[in-house]
């Protein structure tokens, strides 16, 4: 007679089997749920580096003049102001990650309230998610910042040059949906 108990078993048991498919499916959940914050934090550094390369090629392009007449979006994209992953692919446009329009244009917004003595780069479609993070790693670099219609930073005469982001304001702004956000660069 054989002995059932020294026979060598081949192949994994039920609980085994179960171990490992609890497993994978924990490391399943965890990879979705941090999957989504991950790629907003990305799509918002994405956006934030795209953003100070436009204000950055602005300035070298205008450096010679004393204003920025004539400046636009299509003058933008001639010039390859824009990061090349966004102009769409006939030229004609500007898009940002989330697909919204990305427009430049003069301004008389600033200290001096001359024509064409700033200029504006416009941010349309931003999800409300990104929304805060983009502004508030962009906006030391800009004069004023209105996010959906409303004020967030504005640097004044007795501001010394510097003015810093009412967080308040931003997060309440951003809230609101997707929003358009415009950056105003001397």
């Amino acid at each position: 007679m054989k002995n059932l108990r020294t026979q060598n078993k081949k192949g994994f048991s039920l609980i085994e089997l179960l171990l490992v498919l609890g497993i994978i499916a924990a490391l399943a959940i965890t990879a979705f749920m941090i999957y989504p914050k991950v790629s907003s934090s990305n799509n918002a550094q994405t956006e934030a580096s795209n953003i100070n390369t436009i204000r950055a090629s602005v300035s070298s392009l205008y450096s010679s003049s004393p204003d920025y007449h004539g400046l636009t979006t299509e003058v933008g994209i001639k010039s390859k102001i824009f990061p090349d992953t966004m102009v769409n692919t006939a030229g004609t446009a500007a898009l940002n990650t989330f697909k919204g329009p990305v427009t430049l244009a003069t301004s008389a917004e600033s200290p001096s309230g001359v024509a064409d003595s700033a200029f504006t780069i416009s941010y349309e479609d931003v999800p409300s998610a990104e929304c805060v993070k983009i502004v508030s790693a962009v906006a030391s670099n800009f004069y004023k910042v209105t996010v959906g219609g409303t004020t967030v930073k504005e640097t004044t005469a007795g501001s010394a040059g510097t003015a810093s982001v009412d967080v308040a304001k931003l997060t309440t702004a951003c809230a609101a949906g997707d929003t358009k956000i415009v950056f105003t660069s001397l």
